[in-house]
C-alpha cells in the first residue's frame, strides 16, 4: 500500500507540471530567446560592432533593444507604426575620414564628418557621432552635446545639393596596442559613415614600394649597367632605419653604389636610410657586365625593401642600347669618401668632400657643413673649413655652371674607440640658387667601420720581420743536428 500511494504521488505531480506547462505557453508562447533568437543583439550585454559601447539605449547603433546587429537602420522591431518604410525622398551620405590607414598611440586623428545632401532637397537633421574608448577629443567644430564618447549635432540644416563638414580631432591613448582598429561612426537618420584606423608603431611595410631599372633592355659584356633604384613611402610619417638589399647578379661585377651604398662580398646593402613623408628616394648603383657573359644570358637585378621586390631584367646580346656612360661626377652634386674603409683606433684617415655645380646657372653663397661623431673623431686638419661645434664648415663665393670644388681633411680616431663602431658623418651643401635640387643630392653620408684586431687578410710587417728573424736564428741549429744524426 504504501508503495502505490507513493507511484501515485510522483504520477500527480507529472501531470501537474504538464498542466502548467501548456498553460504557459498557450498564455505568453515560447520563450523569448527561442522566438527572437536573432534578433536581440542590442539586449545581449555584448559589444559586438566593437564601438565602447553595450547595448541600447547606449549603443548609438541601437534604435532599440531588439536590434539585430547593433548598426543603425537594420532594425529587428520594425513595424509600420514605429518604424514606417522610406519615402521616395534621397537620403542623405554620411562619410568620415581622417585620411589615415595607420596611426600610433599619442598622435591626434583629424576627422572630417561630411553629411552629403546632394540628390534631397533642403532639410533639417541630427548628426551624432560614436567616439571608441581608445580616442580622447580634442577639438570639435560647430559646439555638439558631448556625452562621454558621444557627439550630437541637433537640428542642422544643409540646402539642396549641398553638404556641411564637421570636424573631431582626438588623441590615441598611449597604451593602445599594435594592430587595434579604431572605428569611429557617424549617423544621420538611417545614414551612416564608418572610418577604420589600425594601431601601428612606425611606418607599416606596406606603405613603402620600390622600383629599379638601368634603362636597357640589351648590354653587351664590358658595358656599365647604371641602376636607379626609387623606394617610395606612401605614409604621412618620416620613414627611418630603412634597409635596402640588392644581390649582385650572375655575370656582373660591383664598380660602385651612391648614398652610403657597401659591397658586402655577395651583393650591395644600404643601412639606416630616412625617407621623405609621401616622398621617394632615389640611390644609384653601377654594375659592369662581365667579358664572359655568354650571349642570351638574362641579368636579373633584385632590389628588397621593407619585403617589397623592384626588378629589372637586361639581356646579354651582340648590341646594346645602354647609355654612354656619363662624365664622371656629371650627376652627382655631391660626394664624399675616404681613404680607407676600415680604421684602428688612434689611426687617422683623409676624407675628400667633392662638389660640382650640374645646374646650368651659378650658385652663389654655398655652405658645405660635414658634421662628425665627436666621441670619437676629432679633426687633424680642416683645409680652411671652420670649427663650429660638431661640424666643418666652409664657404664658397660662387660655383659656375659646370665647376668643381674640392677639399681634403684628415680625422684622429680616438684610443678605446669600440671594435664594430661605424663612424658616420653627413656633409650637406646649401646655397643661393638650389632650391630646384633634391635633398638626396645635397646630403651624403659616409660610414667608416673601426677593428680593433688585424684582419684577416695579412699581418703587419713588424710581425712578419720577427717571424723571419726567428726562423734565421733557428737555422744553424737545425743544420747542426743533422749533422749529429
Amino acid at each position: 500500500m504504501e508503495r502505490l500511494s507513493r507511484l501515485r504521488t510522483v504520477a500527480l505531480l507529472g501531470l501537474s507540471a504538464l498542466i502548467i506547462a501548456t498553460v504557459h505557453t498557450a498564455a505568453v508562447g515560447l520563450p523569448a530567446q527561442t522566438s527572437l533568437a536573432q534578433s536581440v543583439v542590442c539586449s545581449d550585454g555584448i559589444d559586438n560592432d566593437h564601438d565602447g559601447w553595450t547595448d541600447y539605449p547606449n549603443d548609438g547603433g541601437c534604435e532599440g533593444a531588439l536590434d539585430e546587429d547593433e548598426v543603425q537602420g537594420v532594425y529587428a522591431d520594425r513595424d509600420p507604426a514605429n518604424f514606417p518604410e522610406p519615402s521616395n525622398i534621397p537620403p542623405v551620405y554620411v562619410t568620415v575620414a581622417d585620411g589615415r590607414d595607420f596611426a600610433e598611440p599619442g598622435e591626434i586623428l583629424h576627422y572630417d564628418i561630411v553629411v552629403d545632401n546632394a540628390e534631397g532637397p533642403d532639410r533639417t537633421f541630427d548628426l551624432r557621432s560614436q567616439i571608441p574608448a581608445e580616442l580622447s577629443i580634442e577639438a570639435v567644430t560647430e559646439n555638439p552635446f558631448i556625452d562621454v564618447r558621444s557627439l550630437t549635432w541637433p537640428n542642422q540644416f544643409v540646402k539642396a545639393g549641398e553638404s556641411r563638414t564637421y570636424g573631431v580631432a582626438a588623441r590615441i591613448a598611449s597604451g593602445t596596442p599594435d594592430l587595434q582598429a579604431l572605428r569611429v561612426r557617424a549617423y544621420v537618420g538611417q545614414a551612416i559613415g564608418t572610418d577604420t584606423t589600425s594601431i601601428y608603431r612606425g611606418v607599416v611595410p606596406a606603405a613603402f614600394s620600390v622600383s629599379v631599372s638601368d634603362g636597357a633592355a640589351y648590354a653587351m659584356p664590358g658595358d656599365i649597367l647604371e641602376y636607379e633604384i626609387a623606394i617610395h613611402n606612401a605614409e604621412t610619417k618620416l620613414a627611418t632605419e630603412v634597409d635596402v638589399d640588392a644581390a649582385l647578379p650572375h655575370y656582373t661585377e660591383f664598380v660602385a653604389a651612391s648614398e652610403g651604398g657597401a659591397w658586402t662580398g655577395n651583393g650591395i646593402r644600404w643601412d639606416n636610410l630616412t625617407v621623405s613623408p609621401k616622398g621617394d628616394r632615389l640611390l644609384g648603383l653601377r654594375l659592369r657586365v662581365r667579358s664572359d657573359a655568354p650571349l642570351g644570358t638574362a641579368i636579373q637585378f633584385v632590389a628588397n625593401v621593407k619585403g617589397h621586390q623592384g626588378v629589372d631584367i637586361t639581356e646579354v646580346a651582340t648590341a646594346s642600347d645602354v647609355a654612354p656612360p656619363q662624365m664622371e661626377n656629371a650627376t652627382v652634386l655631391l660626394r664624399k669618401s675616404a681613404d680607407r674603409t676600415e680604421v684602428r683606433p688612434g689611426e687617422t684617415m683623409t676624407y675628400t668632400v667633392y662638389l660640382r655645380n650640374t645646374t646650368d646657372h651659378t650658385i652663389t653663397n654655398l655652405t658645405v657643413e660635414d658634421r662628425l661623431d665627436q666621441r670619437y673623431m676629432r679633426v687633424a686638419g680642416a683645409d680652411a673649413g671652420a670649427m663650429q661645434g660638431d661640424r666643418i664648415v666652409w664657404t664658397i663665393p660662387s660655383l659656375a655652371a659646370g665647376e668643381d670644388w674640392q677639399v681634403r681633411y684628415t680625422v684622429s680616431v680616438a684610443e678605446g674607440t669600440p671594435h664594430g663602431e661605424a663612424l658616420l658623418n653627413v656633409v650637406s651643401v646649401s646655397g643661393e640658387g638650389m632650391e630646384e635640387i633634391s635633398l638626396t643630392q645635397r646630403v651624403t653620408t659616409a660610414s667608416i667601420s673601426v677593428v680593433s684586431a688585424l684582419p684577416p687578410a695579412g699581418a703587419p710587417l713588424d710581425l712578419l720581420f720577427l717571424l723571419g728573424s726567428g726562423i734565421a736564428a733557428l737555422a744553424p741549429t737545425l743544420s747542426l743536428r743533422k749533422r749529429v744524426s
